[in-house]
This record gives structure tokens, sequence and C-alpha cells, in this order.
């Protein structure tokens, strides 16, 4: 099906616009917070020069302008993505190691999702279509408890379970295997890297650390979809052309691949795009736990070190991402659904 570009114009715009207030509000907030970058970036200079050094450091970073000319300036250099370098992390450009990071925070909610979303549409079909019976008692109250767990608590407890165990599951990789493979970083996602290069032993061993975080990741999106897909599916079997269907004969198998499973396509697609954007502030969460890199990593390290850049680009960036999944999600979702379309 079509979709006019009257309505994907009027929502990359109504995006834009909200990435804007969002880039300003996260620039005055950070510089609000306690702590000088400026001080950070001198070095944290000591005797007679350190005022002058500081003095110095501010210009640099364009910290002794007015607030309005620091947020037009920050303005450009983040829609141009000249953001300059990190004070935390001397000598790399902000964009590459959000870029970086991002991809490893990405690819552990990624594989969340694969867990979970399979897992999800099975368990609410059928509990849908055993409404009222032992199966539906429990999974019912079940998909309450997954999706009312603190993800950060979860993640805590395999974690000692698999150290109890004697199971190495912390960090993204085996920094021996490593160093043994001559592996290098290059997207910052170790599955794709590990791909990129051939090397299976660190893609294995990649894999193997990240299912205990990716499982206590799933647990949210397993309960909440759950819940969600036993609702739509018992609508959907309430409808008048499925009532037809079964009246005239139709396979049972049928009717639930070509009309109930499709119906409830849509609503799907934007609540597990939603869900997915939200998992991803549990992702920075749980690889903390697990010592693995990625955004969670990179905000504490920007927010010890009063890395101004980092912290403000970071916190836009999630934002802007949570804003152009929403995005696309409305737009495929007018794509399969014409009835949503403006």
């Amino acid at each position: 099906m079509t979709i006019s570009l009257n309505y994907i114009f009027k929502r990359i715009i109504l995006a834009l616009c909200v990435i804007v207030g969002i880039v300003v509000f996260s620039y005055v907030l950070i510089l609000a917070t306690p702590g000088d970058p400026a001080v950070k970036w001198a070095g944290n200079p000591r005797g007679p020069g350190a005022t002058r050094a500081v003095q110095l450091a501010r210009e640099e970073l364009g910290l002794d302008k007015p607030i309005y000319v620091q947020v037009a300036i920050f303005m450009y250099n983040f829609f141009t993505g000249n953001l300059g370098f990190s004070i935390a992390y001397k000598g790399l450009p902000v964009v590459q190691a959000i870029i970086t990071s991002f991809m490893s925070t990405f690819e552990l909610t990624l594989i969340a999702y694969i867990i979970s979303v399979p897992i999800a549409l099975y368990l609410g079909l059928y509990s849908a279509l055993k409404r009222g019976g032992i199966f539906d008692s429990i999974i019912q109250p079940a998909s309450v408890v997954l999706a009312s767990t603190p993800t950060y608590w979860l993640a805590t407890l395999l974690l000692l379970a698999f150290t109890i165990s004697k199971i190495s599951v912390y960090g993204t990789a085996s920094p021996r295997l490593i160093a043994e493979t001559e592996f290098n970083t290059i997207t910052g996602s170790y599955l794709l890297d590990s791909i990129l290069q051939g090397n299976v032993r660190v893609f294995v061993d990649s894999l193997l650390r990240m299912i205990p975080p990716a499982l206590a990741i799933s647990v949210y999106p397993i309960g909440a979809l759950t819940r969600l897909v036993r609702v739509l599916v018992a609508e959907s079997l309430l409808e008048d052309y499925v009532k037809a269907s079964i009246a005239l004969g139709v396979e049972r198998g049928i009717i639930i691949r070509h009309f109930v499973v499709r119906s409830i396509i849509p609503s799907l697609v934007q609540i597990s795009g939603l869900s997915f954007t939200y998992s991803l502030i549990d992702a920075m969460v749980v690889e903390s736990i697990f010592g693995r890199r990625g955004l969670g990593s990179l905000l504490i390290s920007a927010l010890n070190t009063a890395d101004f850049k980092i912290a403000i680009t970071l916190i836009a960036f999630i934002a802007i991402f949570y804003i152009i999944v929403n995005t696309l999600v409305d737009i495929l979702q007018a794509i399969i659904d014409p009835r949503v379309r403006l």
C-alpha cells in the first residue's frame, strides 16, 4: 500500500521541532549542573597559572560566550556533526565515542528483542485461545510480574548466579581472547565486528556473554507484549469476519494466521517500537552491571569528568533515537493500516 508524502513530511517536521527543543533543553540543563568542564579540560591545574589555564580552556570550549550564543553554536555543531573532542576521552571525537558506544548497547537490546518478541507472541496468542483455562490463569499474573520486575535487580541476580557457577559472563568479550586473536573494534558492535574480521572465537564468546544481560532486558517486553497480544487476539476473535469464517468452516489455523495475527500486527509494531526505546535505557543500566562497554559506561564517565559535550549529545542522541523510532513506527503503521493516515 502507498502512503502520502504529506503524511511523511508532517511527521519529519514535527520530529525536527522536537529534536531542536531537546538539544536546547539538554544544553542548558547540563551546564546548570555542578562542575566546571573547563577545569577538567585544563587538566585540573594547580598553582599560580591555574586561573589562566582555566580561562584559556573556557575560551577553547566556547564557555566564555553568552548562553544563547553557546546554544546556537552547539546547535550548529550538533547538526553538522562537528562536536570536537571528548573531555573524558581526550583525542577521541565526541561523535565517534557515542556511535561506537551506541552500537554496543543497540546490539544488546536487539538480541533481547529477538528473544522476547517471539515468546510474547506465542504466550499471548495461546493464552487468548485458551481464555479461562489453567494456562491463561497462570500466564496473566506471570506477565504482570515479568513486566513489573526491576531489570537491574534481575541482572544482579543473574550475574551472581553465573559467578557462583564459575561461568564468566562479565565484560563484552574475554580480554585474553581479544589479545590472542588480535581483534579490533570497528563499529562498536562486537558481533558485527567479529563477523567483518572473520573472528569466530570472539563472535561466540561475545554472544554467550550477551545472553544473560539480554535475558534480563527481555523480561519487561515479554510481560508487557504478552498482555498486549492476549488482549488484541481476544478482541480480534470477537470480530464479525472471524465469526463468519468459523461459520463457513474455514480451517482454524488459517483463521488464526491470516485473520487474527494479521489484524494485531499494526498495534504490535507500534508498541514493540516504543518498548524497544524504553529497553534501550534498561540496557544502559544492565550493561553497567555486567561490565559491558556502551552508553551506560559512557554516560557515567561523562558525568564524572564533567564532559558536557558527551553528556549533552548523549541525552539528545537517546531522545532523538526515541523520536526516530516513534516516527518510523508511525509511518510503518500507516503503511500497514490505512486508517491511521492523516
